[in-house]
């Protein structure tokens, strides 16, 4: 193809239109290609100006919206086989691999089922399946087992800080205002650590003792 050499009008014309007008429809004004037109604008450094580029965006965005309404079924649609029963010999063919009523996926966890999730914090907990789409946390199961339902206030933490290590003998019933004390203390040495911990837990067999 024989390159276009531009006379210092068609320049200036190209100059004046390039940022507001579809590079196609400068080529096709000057009988010109658009890689063409593209080679120019490179060169003499011309972009296409916000409110252009702006308008191609939004017309962009409404031919996709445009191109997926065309392809969606209009509100109101009726199916052409709806209330029509499905031929005997079709349903033959696919009845083996159909859904059936309280079918379950064979992925489906059973009831004791137990997995391992993250809370917003990052921390680590066991849950328990006691129900279908029913879980608890297994160290709260635990807990309610042998106490019964967790009181309004207070929560079921780890002795050892391990929050996987759901053993009876690693769990303990704080107060609201015991934990953030404790969470308080991360900070502190650990000898320190160590001292808070066993005068709370002095502090409740001392209650236990006297309701007793």
């Amino acid at each position: 193809m024989k390159k276009h050499i531009y006379t210092e009008a068609e320049k200036t014309e190209i100059t004046r239109l390039y940022p507001h007008c579809s590079t196609k429809e400068i080529a096709r004004l000057f009988g010109i290609s658009a890689a063409s037109v593209y080679n120019l604008a490179d060169r003499l450094g011309l972009k296409k100006s916000p409110e252009y580029l702006k308008k191609l965006r939004s017309e962009m965005s409404r031919q996709l919206a445009d191109s997926g309404t065309a392809h969606r079924f209009p509100k109101g649609h009726v199916p052409a086989n709806k209330g029509r029963k499905m031929n005997a010999g079709v349903y033959a063919k696919v009845s083996a691999t159909m859904f059936k009523k309280g079918h379950m996926p064979d992925n489906t966890l059973y009831d004791g089922a137990e997995s391992i999730r993250k809370d917003k914090n990052g921390h680590r907990y066991v849950y328990v399946r006691i129900s279908l789409g029913k879980w608890i946390p297994k160290h709260v199961l635990l807990w309610q087992q042998a106490h019964g339902p967790v009181p309004k206030g207070y929560n079921i933490v780890f002795r050892d800080g391990n929050t996987l290590n759901c053993t009876f003998e690693n769990l303990e019933c704080i107060s609201n205002a015991e934990l953030m004390q404790r969470n308080s203390l991360h900070n502190l040495p650990e000898e320190v650590k160590e001292l808070v911990y066993l005068k709370g837990r002095l502090s409740r067999a001392i209650n236990e003792s006297n309701n007793q």
